[in-house]
């Protein structure tokens, strides 16, 4: 991913208080951990964004909350409801063997057992226990359909963002994560 590339990282959806506060919905996990980007962008698109820095993000129960420097009533923190936060992508550290979801989009998934070729990602979903390859097979596929592949050690054997390449292996009964398209 290039470092002038922006990822979204939460949305705007509500207004808390008289002095501007807004309700951010987090994509980040853990959902705190959104707070800890001090400058934010704020827009419908990354690229028509108004960047802000961020004067104060905390929890509040179950839902986390920010103060935007420039934001000083709720009629203004009002005309940003909506809206989508970004962050420069150059702004997110991750381990070796961690990945943006982003990065992990478009990459062709292949089998390690016959090197056949399951699709192609065209979204990352999450629930709960793991994170779901959602990979769509290719036009010429015997059988048209998505996998949900799950994103865990058993399964993921190697990723090559430069090759844009994901090998996994498939024990039996993975069959069961095949939802054909007719």
């Amino acid at each position: 991913m290039s470092n002038n590339s922006f990822l979204q990282v939460g949305d705007l959806v509500g207004v808390h208080g008289l002095k501007g506060a807004l309700i951010v919905y987090s994509h980040t996990r853990p959902a705190n951990a959104v707070a800890g980007y001090s400058c934010w962008r704020v827009g419908k698109t990354a690229e028509s964004a108004k960047e802000y820095s961020v004067k104060r993000c905390w929890q509040h129960g179950k839902r986390m909350l920010v103060e935007l420097d420039g934001v000083t009533d709720c009629n203004q923190a009002e005309t940003l409801k909506g809206l989508k936060v970004w962050i420069s992508a150059s702004q997110v550290e991750t381990e070796d063997d961690e990945y943006l979801w982003e990065d992990l989009i478009e990459c062709v998934v292949i089998r390690q057992a016959d090197e056949s070729l399951l699709g192609t990602v065209i979204a990352l979903e999450e629930y709960g226990a793991q994170d779901n390859l959602l990979v769509e097979t290719m036009d010429d596929a015997e059988v048209a359909g998505e996998w949900l592949i799950p994103f865990t050690e058993e399964i993921i054997v190697g990723v090559d963002l430069d090759e844009g390449i994901i090998v996994v292996n498939m024990p039996d009964g993975m069959d069961v994560c095949f939802t054909p398209k007719f």
